[in-house]
């Protein structure tokens, strides 16, 4: 009975205790401050208990004649034990909140006080929802100022949204704010915490990106409504704070959309970066040829920056938005030993603003990546077409030397060969990846209604583009053959040249009478033409393998294609083996997500 008394005063010193240690706003925090606070308040109810007990030591006795006082009235164990019960458990819940809450602040130090709300005594209940609603009115406060002003006044890091000040403006929305989770309570949910994180940064967006300070169109009311509608972090009506994440989210990407024509710079990106504008992509091939066949250096920019405009004047880009055309530039990178200007040589699109947002650093590297990829793969489509026509303009003059027939006729089937190949690669880089991935990224645009889906689904076309056209991990090895391939085509050019120009010379020579040299240069050409051709079928044969094992059946179907006379098949058994298990698996496994 005595231990039970002792032990109130045990409890009652902890809670005590913890009141009086000191607590600066600086190092608890206002939670913290105010925890201690409604701690005090219990505190006092403890404190009323003490003077009742005090007046119960009156003791009222009875004295008759020269008998003992027999105690009629007064406080016993018995009593103040009946007294201290209730205020005994209400103590050691205080106690133990003191001890569980110890260190924590702000959100999480709210989280942990509404883990003791899940009790089954309502009295000790009402007690926890006193004292949480006292702690969590700063967090009220903070959420409100956030979410209807985009004002983050959280000085002790309590919120459960943070500020990284060190970060580029054009960074802000996928760097500057940030959700901390342990700060979350863990009365919200995770989409709750989202959405309140993403209508205030959405709220900033516009006011420090987008430069539009104006009130968003029915926000007030919204607030207001709010705020008649809940009075603690507890009873928060939420239908308001999904209305306004909804109305800041929709009005943000109205703004986006048609005050800084984000679809508008997009398409121009897929136009000009990802080679879809056909006409100005081949005119500019033609224009930079002789410039990028030289040695790389960086002073080719100026030079390449004004064929560029003379590209644009000569095109259909001509039409094009002025904003549009001013943000295309021409990217030299830092040459490496060797290199010439196609190693070197983009196209770039200057980026401001909420544009940024978007075209971050990281991502404008991606499209230079996939732009050297598409490139490339034009490149090698307008070499073989010069090379076709070479043959077919050059090749009559050649047609009295006999000698060169045999060898003319090899080169005219390898490029044959190369051709259709180059197209093929041309073909499928172009539609079936970057045109039928645009159209996907058309519909999420038009079905978008908060930022973060429109970085997701442009983050999407961006990964889809990627794994597709070949740059992604999974296709290191199959991308490794397909520069095999290339090279191969490039050193059937300078053969070919070789070729073509002896050649010529011989006939003219022979024409002058002159003596004749053909056996000087015709075997080696033969013997060179004879190694390249087994090298580029070697590269194919492999790359047509790699194709038909990977989990992707777009690259299946294309190398179906590449192959569709089994010309390749008939040569390499490894072909003509039916697709494994686990490969027709996985096919199968993809199919459905093409459909939808």
């Amino acid at each position: 009975m005595v231990l039970s008394l002792v032990e109130l005063g045990w409890l009652f010193h902890k809670v005590q205790k913890y009141c009086e240690s000191p607590k600066t706003e600086s190092t608890c925090g206002l939670a913290a401050r105010a925890f201690g606070a409604a701690l005090q308040e219990e505190l006092s109810e403890y404190y009323r208990l003490l003077a009742v007990l005090q007046s119960q030591m009156e003791v009222h006795t009875i004295r008759s004649g020269d008998t003992v006082g027999v105690e009629t009235q007064g406080l016993t164990f018995q009593r103040l034990l009946v007294w201290t019960k209730e205020p005994k458990a209400r103590m050691k819940l205080l106690a133990a909140l003191v001890e569980a809450c110890h260190g924590q602040r702000g959100g999480a130090l709210a989280s942990v006080i509404h883990s003791f709300v899940l009790q089954g005594n309502a009295t000790l209940k009402t007690v926890v929802l006193k004292i949480l609603v006292q702690v969590c009115r700063p967090l009220y406060e903070m959420l409100m100022l956030w979410t209807f002003e985009g004002e983050l006044r959280d000085p002790y890091g309590e919120f459960f949204i943070g500020v990284n000040l060190a970060v580029d403006p054009g960074s802000l929305w996928n760097d500057k704010y940030y959700e901390r989770s342990a700060m979350v309570p863990n009365f919200f949910t995770q989409e709750q915490g989202h959405q309140v994180a993403t209508t205030g940064k959405s709220i900033c967006f516009l006011r420090e990106i987008c430069l539009d300070k104006s009130p968003i169109p029915g926000m007030n009311q919204i607030r207001r409504t709010a705020e008649e509608r809940s009075e603690s972090l507890l009873s928060l009506d939420w239908e308001s704070i999904e209305e306004a994440y909804s109305t800041a989210s929709q009005y943000l990407l109205q703004v986006l959309l048609d005050r800084y024509h984000i679809k508008l710079h997009l398409c121009a990106l897929r136009q000009y970066l990802l080679l879809g504008q056909g006409d100005f992509v081949n005119h500019l091939m033609k224009l930079v040829e002789p410039e990028l066949d030289k040695p790389a250096t960086t002073r080719m920019s100026r030079l390449l920056a004004s064929i560029l405009d003379k590209c644009i004047r000569c095109t259909n880009s001509q039409y094009d938005d002025a904003d549009v055309l001013k943000r295309l530039d021409v990217r030299i990178s830092e040459p490496s030993q060797g290199d010439s200007g196609w190693d070197v040589f983009s196209l770039d699109y200057k980026v401001d603003g909420p544009l940024g947002t978007i075209l971050t650093p990281e991502v404008k590297t991606r499209y230079e990546t996939l732009f050297y990829a598409l490139w490339r793969s034009k490149r090698m489509e307008w070499i073989m077409s010069k090379l076709r026509h070479q043959q077919l303009t050059e090749g009559r003059q050649l047609r009295g030397l006999l000698e060169v027939q045999g060898v003319l006729h090899q080169a005219q089937l390898l490029l044959s060969e190369m051709i259709h190949f180059a197209q093929e690669m041309s073909h499928y880089l172009s539609f079936e990846v970057v045109a039928c991935a645009w159209e996907q990224l058309s519909i999420a645009l038009r079905s978008s209604k908060t930022m973060d889906q429109l970085l997701t689904a442009h983050e999407h076309f961006l990964q889809t583009v990627t794994s597709r056209a070949l740059l992604d991990e999974e296709s290191k090895d199959i991308r490794d053959h397909l520069r095999g391939i290339h090279e191969a085509m490039l050193q059937f050019s300078q053969i070919q040249e070789r070729l073509f120009s002896s050649a010529i010379l011989e006939v003219e020579k022979r024409q002058g009478k002159s003596k004749s040299t053909i056996e000087t240069f015709l075997p080696s050409i033969k013997a060179k033409l004879c190694a390249i051709s087994a090298s580029y079928q070697n590269f194919v044969q492999t790359f047509l393998f790699m194709l038909s094992s990977h989990s992707d059946p777009n690259l299946q179907g294309l190398g179906v294609r590449l192959d569709f006379n089994e010309c390749y098949q008939r040569k390499d058994s490894r072909l003509s083996m039916s697709l494994t298990y686990f490969h027709r698996r996985m096919t199968t496994l993809s199919v459905p997500s093409l459909l939808h």
